[in-house]
């Protein structure tokens, strides 16, 4: 037993040695003091509100990242660090052109700084002050309509102030968040009165553009009562209340839940479906909520579909299967729109707040008719199947009865 404890003794003794030995040799990747070789600047290209730094990092093995601090057009300080693996940074969120300083070094693991490498860029003109030039905002229903060009797909926010009389000035009200090439947001739900409005430019950096002023008086836009709608089944119609689920459930208030839509059988498209607005109304648009969870922009989704429109169902003539639709005023021919553009199955957050909000679909103002009935027709799907989900209908108009 001695000589085996002996032995033991021996052998921690040298383990202990030789692991000290290692400790020496990764010592100086740990603890050292010497500074890296400073960094090669390759290129440097402008951007949009900022600009891309290229370069060679120093090759001393414990190298860590490069890092690179500047000041802003603010004069805030910020930094970049990226890998010492990558060959590249990118600086971003300058809110006007100019020339700006650019200190580049490298950092070791022991966090010894190498020689500073000071570079001027000159970042191009920024995404806030390039979109300003092509807002244009404009009458709508029940609010204001701004168009807007974003060349560079940068993500801001479209947002809208109005002029409060009581305080003599404006203040904010809501914003659209894009990263959309171009396009157009409503926005809603404001009082059939002239009224001042603005809207400006922001970016994630905050950076803010100018601001652009109108003056509208809001189209009238009445949200109608859903407890008033029902199915009025006729030939030719699909039920919405298979597998489980009701017609009623597109028009309960609630949505971007999988298990709360209308839904359909597997059946040959197009589908037809009519609803009892419980009302006569000169419609303004309407809003169709995808069935939601993970059945986003696909499944039985509505991707191309038509809505018609009567006053009167009694005066419609006699089903005809050749042309299911006789009789009825088409309102309007609808093609979903996924911002993203993603294959089915993939989805970014813009493409569930989009339809989170609802899609709104507008009526022609010059050609408004008065109705109680519509009826849709689903014609094609988000994922190519044979059945028709809806997650929920909202209609706005001018209600005439």
């Amino acid at each position: 037993m001695k000589k085996y404890i002996d032995l033991m003794i021996c052998f921690i003794g040298v383990v202990l040695f030789f692991g000290c030995q290692e400790e020496d040799k990764q010592h100086p990747y740990g603890t050292d003091t010497k500074a890296p070789d400073k960094v090669v600047i390759d290129n440097v290209i402008n951007h949009p509100g900022g600009a891309v730094v290229y370069f060679t990092a120093p090759s001393d093995e414990d190298v860590l990242y490069v890092r690179a601090n500047f000041k802003d057009d603010r004069g805030n300080k910020r930094e970049v660090k990226v890998s010492a693996v990558m060959d590249s940074l990118v600086i971003q969120g300058f809110g006007k052109v100019g020339n700006y300083d650019v200190d580049v070094f490298a950092v070791d693991r022991s966090e010894n700084l190498s020689e500073v490498v000071n570079i001027s860029i000159a970042p191009l003109d920024p995404p806030v002050q390039s979109i300003l030039p092509s807002l244009v905002g404009e009458v709508d229903y029940g609010g204001v309509k701004v168009s807007y060009e974003n060349p560079t797909r940068a993500e801001v926010s479209l947002n809208v102030v109005k002029f409060n009389e009581q305080l003599g000035d404006y203040e904010y009200r809501e914003s659209f968040f894009t990263s959309q090439p171009e396009g157009q947001y409503s926005f809603r739900g404001y009082e059939s009165v002239k009224s001042k409005f603005g809207v400006y430019v922001e970016d994630k950096w905050g950076n803010i553009s100018d601001t652009v002023y109108f003056e509208v008086t809001p189209i009238p836009d009445e949200f109608l009562d859903k407890e008033k709608f029902s199915i009025f089944k006729i030939q030719g119609d699909k039920s919405f209340s298979e597998y489980g689920f009701n017609a009623s459930q597109m028009w309960d208030k609630r949505w971007s839940d999988q298990w709360n839509c209308g839904h359909t059988n597997f059946e040959p498209l197009p589908h037809y479906l009519t609803i009892d607005l419980g009302t006569t109304v000169k419609l303004s648009r309407f809003k169709l909520y995808q069935r939601g969870g993970s059945e986003l922009y696909k499944h039985g989704n509505p991707k191309h579909f038509k809505i018609y429109g009567t006053k009167d169902i009694n005066n419609l003539p006699p089903y005809d299967a050749a042309d299911p639709t006789a009789g009825w005023t088409l309102l309007k021919e609808c093609f979903s729109f996924k911002p993203s553009g993603l294959p089915i199955g993939q989805v970014t957050s813009e493409d569930i707040e989009f339809q989170n909000k609802g899609e709104d679909f507008e009526f022609d103002v010059e050609n408004l008719v008065e109705v109680r009935y519509i009826r849709i027709e689903n014609i094609a799907t988000w994922g190519d199947q044979i059945v028709s989900v809806i997650g929920e209908l909202s209609f706005w108009g001018e209600i005439t009865e």
